[in-house]
């Protein structure tokens, strides 16, 4: 069984991939997902904001980076300024709240590492 303080406490109530506190919304992701091998030893598992375990999906995180997060300044210069329709709206909104988590702008790439990752997050 998954320990969620266990978890919580190993970046100090903050977001293994933002740095970001978590709040109340947050969940447990696997480093290695499952669907690649992962296991649910609590050295593969690490406390995410929802949206962002949301939107990682079941990808590796070497994969999150430079699929989703590297190019995710240039598509939010796609997205349109003003959306048409409920779907679009969402959408942007999602897109612009998941940028916002990782300091993401049009104008300001993606960093290339995840909080956990640079010296002394832990």
């Amino acid at each position: 069984m998954i320990d969620r303080q266990r978890i919580y406490d190993k970046y100090q109530g903050r977001c293994a991939y933002t740095g970001k506190p978590l709040g109340d919304d947050w969940q447990v992701d696997h480093i290695i997902p499952r669907a690649m091998g992962g296991t649910d030893d609590e050295d593969n598992l690490v406390p995410v904001l929802s949206i962002v375990n949301h939107y990682k999906r079941c990808l590796s995180n070497q994969k999150f980076k430079t699929w989703l997060l590297a190019g995710l300044n240039e598509r939010l210069k796609k997205l349109p300024k003003n959306p048409k329709t409920e779907r679009g709206v969402k959408r942007k909104n999602y897109m612009l709240r998941v940028a916002d988590a990782f300091g993401i702008t049009e104008d300001t790439p993606f960093c290339g590492k995840l909080w956990f990752e640079e010296e002394g997050a832990e």
